[in-house]
């Protein structure tokens, strides 16, 4: 990896404004990962948001299939201002955190996958259900079940 970022400091605080922009597109977490360069970015199919170096706005580059779907795709995004724009790809600036409405189109356009909310009650009962899990020490209920055959050569006087 290169040297994306000048010092620690730096690329925490780049992925501390990538993961408030998660937050508020309810995407989900393993969006946020660091590309081939060492920087921080939210990916999805069709593209990626990095941030734009000021601390408060973002950059979605955004790669369609075509010159009308990019076309289409820019309307979609009307919310932001483009700053690059190809034949079927560009860049737009987003200036603000999402409302949710926009963050839906946003996580629609990029290809990003949505966080799962669960109810309350639903995730209560997943936590009751996997609370042994990491407790040392065999399970009681668990039992290796018998290889291929094993039942079978028990009472033959084979080993």
């Amino acid at each position: 990896m290169g040297d994306t970022y000048d010092n620690a400091a730096e690329g925490q605080a780049d992925r501390t404004q990538q993961r408030a922009l998660l937050t508020a597109l309810s995407a989900w977490d393993r969006a946020l990962r660091r590309d081939e360069c060492g920087a921080w970015c939210i990916g999805g199919k069709a593209g990626r948001v990095y941030t734009w170096g000021d601390g408060r706005t973002w950059v979605l580059f955004v790669a369609c299939r075509s010159a009308l779907h990019w076309t289409h795709t820019k309307r979609r995004l009307a919310f932001c201002t483009v700053t690059q724009d190809g034949d079927d790809e560009g860049c737009l600036k987003l200036h603000t955190l999402p409302t949710p409405e926009q963050a839906a189109v946003i996580r629609d356009v990029l290809g990003i996958r949505k966080r799962i909310e669960l109810a309350p009650d639903t995730l209560e009962r997943l936590r009751a259900r996997t609370a042994g899990w990491n407790e040392s020490g065999p399970c009681p209920e668990a039992r290796l079940a018998p290889r291929i055959g094993e039942n079978e050569m028990e009472g033959t006087g084979v080993a």
